[in-house]
């Protein structure tokens, strides 16, 4: 496989995703983080066939090591919310991932003309892994709120009347201990859209969200692929984050459009392609 780009932190093809990464070797990459177009929304970006999906996860499976997050934004059909995620999931399971966690993305500017009753204000994060040891919670840990750390030191379980104060010494409720980094992530994350100005492509992910995603999935030093690149943000959060980024993009002139991207964001030394560029899968 000929690349559009290709040094040590990025490698960027142009061509189908199922293909390419059908031409991978077993074991490759360490992660996946990516946002797929869906259900043609854009008569412009065809999106992959149910038979593609189903084809691309069995090729992730070989070639992921760790665990994939996939952004899944919503659909309206005939006035109807389309769970067109719940089939992905399917797909995924028959393949051998598990869906572990699903996060919420909060659009706190979301376009307030889309939605049927309320204003689509969120979109989906689907984490499939086959062991919830390849992600790394404590990176979307917060700070405590307010008066949360005075509770975890209370010994509940020497009061009378407590519920589970009836258990076994061993397992009635134990005095919390505060975590060095934080409190809990929660099961969202907040995104706004539209951050960065100039970007052509249609849907560009946040670059807030792809990096809180790259490090929920991957450790410094490793690989995050996606396959369904657009303008590159993943490679961008990537190498804020001390990760390499495999990027598949099959449309050449957004292909063409991220590598320049890249390349004024003086990230990579590598010179995007000519306009128009397309490479033999």
């Amino acid at each position: 496989m000929a690349a559009l780009v290709a040094d040590p932190d990025l490698t960027l093809y142009v061509g189908d995703a199922v293909e390419l990464v059908a031409g991978m070797a077993d074991g490759s990459v360490d992660a996946v983080v990516t946002s797929p177009p869906y259900l043609d929304a854009r008569v412009e970006y065809p999106s992959p066939t149910p038979d593609e999906f189903r084809r691309l996860f069995v090729e992730l499976a070989r070639v992921v090591r760790g665990g994939m997050v996939w952004n899944v934004g919503r659909l309206w059909r005939g006035g109807v919310e389309r769970l067109w995620w719940v089939e992905l999931v399917e797909l995924a399971a028959a393949a051998g991932w598990s869906l572990l966690d699903t996060l919420v993305w909060i659009k706190p500017n979301g376009n307030p003309i889309r939605g049927q009753l309320v204003a689509d204000s969120h979109e989906y994060v689907l984490a499939f892994g086959r062991s919830v040891d390849v992600f790394y919670p404590d990176e979307l840990r917060t700070d405590y709120a307010p008066g949360s750390l005075a509770r975890y030191g209370r010994v509940f379980a020497a009061n009378a009347g407590v519920k589970g104060y009836d258990r076994p010494a061993h397992r009635r409720p134990q005095p919390g201990i505060a975590h060095e980094l934080g409190a809990r992530g929660r099961s969202f994350l907040i995104a706004y859209t539209g951050g960065e100005k100039g970007n052509p492509h249609p849907a560009p992910m946040p670059a807030e969200l792809a990096d809180e995603l790259v490090a929920f999935v991957s450790r410094p030093g490793e690989i995050v692929l996606d396959p369904f690149a657009g303008s590159g943000t993943t490679a961008v959060a990537a190498r804020r984050r001390s990760r390499r980024a495999v990027l598949v993009e099959r449309d050449a002139e957004y292909a063409n459009q991220a590598a320049w991207r890249l390349g004024q964001l003086s990230l990579f030394g590598e010179a995007p392609a000519a306009d128009g560029a397309t490479l033999e899968g």
